[in-house]
């Protein structure tokens, strides 16, 4: 175990407690996945287009290749980079690693395998707006209106007044006072900011989930599997067996004894042989009534005779 935790790189480890992941989960969609989210949508499509249109010339098939491995490396960044705002339990179920390729130049119009990168870019651009909407809208906004009560004091200083003819406070809330208007709006940016807690988390978790399932149903191609060569080992065969085999091996030289000694038995033939006691059959002068063919009988009841005595011997 000690040997694989040194060759295994270091995986970061999630922020340590919930308000620690809520304020990364704030900074991440704030600043990072709406600007990388356009970055790689652009570089991806713009790339995947140019090089679908340069292959006629061959010069796209690089530039198509290079796309595919730049789409992949920009996903798995921010694949770890969600991996970091979930909690330690959830993390565990985001591969921080994923392996991508190698393609050929065929696979790349054979096979989707090299573009599922990009259908994450098509599905996260969408997705970034909605984040960086929801932390604009609720932990932003949340947090400049919980210090209301201290930007109302810091600027009655210079003799600044705010919420004094606010439209809002003078309706609902006519009798207080600007800065009793001040903790309302306090508490107003507090209920903002729990209702963003659950929000961004829910996001964040919607997100590792559609990653998680991208990246374990990638129709990867698997490499063809080797099988080691192992040499061939000669073993010394002693002298004494291989004379026993040659003499157990050995058939008996072809001789008239062995002929005559020979089973002639016909149960073996693949056909229904004939009864050794039936009749001779009838003489072929029977069936021949013309005096012309005397000569064709003849021969006919002769090779009859040979072949009854060759096929029946007598005993």
């Amino acid at each position: 175990m000690k040997q694989q935790t040194e060759h295994n790189p270091s995986i970061p480890l999630p922020p340590a407690g919930p308000i620690g992941r809520y304020a990364s989960q704030t900074l991440y969609m704030l600043f990072i996945t709406l600007p990388l989210s356009i970055i790689s949508f652009v570089l991806s499509v713009t790339l995947t287009a140019l090089g679908f249109g340069l292959t006629p010339l061959l010069i796209g098939l690089p530039i198509l290749k290079m796309s595919v491995h730049l789409s992949h490396a920009l996903m798995m960044a921010d694949a770890r980079r969600i991996r970091m705002l979930l909690p330690e339990k959830y993390a565990a179920a985001l591969p921080y690693q994923h392996a991508f390729g190698p393609f050929s130049y065929k696979d790349l119009f054979t096979s989707t395998a090299p573009y599922f990168p990009l259908t994450y870019w098509l599905v996260k651009l969408p997705a970034s707006v909605l984040q960086f909407a929801a932390a604009v809208t609720f932990p932003l906004v949340g947090t400049a209106a919980l210090l209301s009560p201290v930007v109302y004091l810091v600027l009655k200083q210079y003799d600044i007044e705010i919420y004094q003819d606010d439209v809002v406070f003078n309706t609902i809330f006519p009798m207080l006072s600007p800065l009793e208007r001040s903790y309302v709006g306090s508490g107003v940016g507090l209920l903002f900011l729990l209702i963003g807690w659950s929000v961004l988390s829910r996001l964040t978790h919607v997100q590792a989930n559609r990653t998680a399932m991208l990246l374990e149903a990638n129709p990867q191609r698997p490499a063809a599997a080797k099988a080691p060569i192992v040499p061939a080992v000669q073993q010394e065969v002693p002298a004494d067996a291989l004379y026993q085999a040659a003499a157990a091996s050995a058939q008996p030289p072809y001789s008239d004894t062995a002929k005559s000694e020979a089973d002639y038995s016909l149960d073996s033939l693949p056909f229904e042989p004939f009864d050794p006691d039936a009749p001779a059959p009838a003489s072929a002068t029977t069936r021949y009534s013309s005096n012309n063919n005397d000569d064709l009988k003849a021969e006919l009841d002769a090779l009859r005779q040979q072949l009854h005595s060759k096929m029946y011997p007598p005993q």
